[in-house]
This record gives C-alpha cells, sequence and structure tokens, in this order.
C-alpha cells in the first residue's frame, strides 16, 4: 500500500472530489481542504482521510493545514491546488472587491499552499508533485470572466515559477486545465436541451467532462512515471479547444 499523502483544496465537492477519488484508488491517504469544514470532514471519511477546514485566502488557515497533514501522516507528498471561484459578472459592472476576491482565492490561495508545502517537502527531501487546476480561460475567455481568466492565467505562470524553483530538488509542478465538466453545481446548466447539443456539435469526444476525467489526469502528473513531466498545462476537455471557431 502507498504511503503517499495529497491534500486536495477545494475538495469537498466537483473536480475536487474526483481528483480525490482517483487518488485514493492510487493507495494515497487524502486530505480534505474546504472552507466548508463540515464538508471536508464528511468527504474525507470516505477514504479513511482528513477533512480540515481551511480558507486558502488565509496564510494562518494554510499553515494549519500543513501542520495538521504532518502531525496525523508525517508527510506530504502531493498537493493539488484546485481551491477556485468564478462570480460572473460583467467586467464593466465588476466591483473591485469581487475582482480582488477572485484573485485572493484563486490565485494568491494557490501561492500560500504551494509555498508552505514544498518548504515540508524539501525539509523531507521529498520528491513532491504539485498539480494548479487552471482553465480553458488561460487562452479564452469572456467579458463574464475577466478576473477568473486573469487569475487562472496567472497560475499557469505561477506554475511555471514554482517548477523553475523547485525541479532542480525533483519536486514537479504542473498544472490541469478542465474543459466543460459536469458537476452537481453545473448540471442544471449543461443539461438543457441546447446545451447537450452544443456539447455534441463541439466536443469531438461527444460527451461533456466529469470530475473524474480531471482526477485521471492528475493522477498521471503525480505518479512516480512522471518525474520529467515539470513546468507543463496539460488540458482536458475532449478535443474542444481543436475545433475552429
Amino acid at each position: 500500500m502507498s504511503n503517499k499523502v495529497a491534500i486536495i483544496t477545494g475538495g469537498a465537492r466537483g473536480i475536487g472530489l474526483g481528483i480525490a477519488v482517483c487518488l485514493a484508488r492510487k493507495d494515497m491517504r487524502i486530505v480534505i481542504a474546504d472552507r466548508d469544514g463540515a464538508a471536508a470532514r464528511t468527504a474525507a471519511e470516505q477514504f479513511g482521510g482528513l477533512g480540515v477546514a481551511c480558507d486558502v485566502t488565509d496564510r494562518a488557515q494554510v499553515a494549519d493545514l500543513v501542520q495538521q497533514t504532518i502531525t496525523r501522516f508525517g508527510r506530504i507528498d502531493v498537493l493539488v491546488n484546485n481551491a477556485g471561484i468564478c462570480p460572473f459578472v460583467d467586467v464593466m459592472e465588476m466591483d473591485p472587491s469581487t475582482f480582488k476576491k477572485t484573485l485572493d482565492v484563486n490565485l494568491t490561495g494557490a501561492f500560500h499552499c504551494t509555498q508552505l508545502v514544498a518548504r515540508e517537502m524539501l525539509a523531507r527531501s521529498i520528491q513532491g508533485r504539485i498539480v494548479f487546476i487552471t482553465s480553458l480561460a488561460v487562452n479564452v475567455t469572456s467579458a463574464r470572466q475577466g478576473d477568473y481568466a486573469a487569475s487562472k492565467a496567472g497560475l499557469h505562470m505561477l506554475m511555471k515559477s514554482f517548477a523553475i524553483a523547485l525541479g532542480p530538488h525533483g519536486i514537479t509542478c504542473n498544472a490541469v486545465a478542465p474543459g466543460m465538466i459536469l458537476t452537481d453545481l453545473t448540471r442544471f446548466h449543461w443539461e438543457k436541451p441546447e446545451n447537450a447539443a452544443f456539447i455534441k456539435q463541439r466536443v469531438p469526444a461527444g460527451r461533456i467532462g466529469t470530475p473524474e476525467d480531471i482526477g485521471q489526469a492528475v493522477a498521471l502528473l503525480v505518479s512516480d512515471e512522471a518525474g520529467y513531466i515539470n513546468g507543463v498545462g496539460l488540458i482536458v476537455d475532449g478535443g474542444h479547444q481543436a475545433v475552429c471557431a
């Protein structure tokens, strides 16, 4: 049985939970971090793991997450920076506080988590794996995703910076950019007939993605076999971006 320990932020539901499921299948010990502490604990119970209430924008809470993980399991091998928000507000109408909050959660939060977790990996000479969940919004956006796209594009470059800094120590940093994914929160939208038809038309794979599709990609990047994959962004969208507009 693997003794590897994986932290997934925003892991109580949706894509984060799908990632946790896939890593648990690899016999990893799972730590679910989420602003909703009760949901984190409930999600972690199915894996015999640890659930921790954590707001990634609060560096002290991230430090506590790291310490609780070390106290429980003695090590951290994998970090998945999945926590994120997308308010969907037109960029011309957006309040500055909304813009700031999106960057704080999606970008600065990942900085806190990566830096503090990486320091623990370095202190224990662990050749760890860090994955950043970005988005197709790294390359394309809309008027209602200005804050989200800016944060995700920044997250992609933050990943590259950490990949350069940590690569010499055997710690890899990569990103996974999900396409259209069916979750409990998006189901109401994507199961509408017109939107389901759009998926069939625009996604060569012929279906919408699932949280476990993203989880499988993460499992690849955190595997022992992926030790020479560093600083790259893997698009997991069923071929959507390959289709001409």
